[in-house]
């Protein structure tokens, strides 16, 4: 009896911390992605809300982070942060993350679609994307 009575507690409190985990909004405003969190099926944002999505880049292999096709209602920044441990200076070679930070500008539909390939070949090695409703 003692153990179903800890049983039952253990799945309330698992299903209390799963109502209560994080929303992918940092601050009410900005939708934070990575490769290992992906985007819902369809991301509701309001006009004035960011989604920032950040990947691992290595530039100097040629493998670069592209936005896939041109935006028509969103504003795209790219932000490339080489990787510094705290007791060296930026090095040639070392990887970084590339952040892409789209600013939602009017209501509408859009597909928000990055890879990761070299400029010069067809074939890609990632890629991303979110559908992305506008209110």
């Amino acid at each position: 009896m003692k153990g179903l009575a800890i049983f039952f507690a253990a799945v309330l409190g698992l299903s209390i911390v799963g109502c209560s985990s994080m929303s992918p909004t940092v601050d009410g405003k900005t939708h934070v992605y990575s490769l290992t969190h992906k985007c819902p099926t369809l991301l509701e944002m309001d006009v004035g809300q960011t989604l920032e999505l950040t990947l691992p880049e290595n530039p100097t292999t040629g493998y670069l982070w592209q936005v896939a096709k041109p935006q028509n209602i969103l504003k795209v920044e790219e932000i490339y942060r080489q990787d510094v441990l705290k007791s060296q200076q930026a090095m040639v070679g070392v990887a970084g993350k590339k952040m892409f930070r789209f600013t939602a500008l009017q209501p509408g539909e859009e597909w928000i679609h990055v890879k990761h390939a070299r400029q010069w070949e067809q074939q890609t090695i990632g890629e991303w994307s979110c559908r992305v409703r506008i209110s």
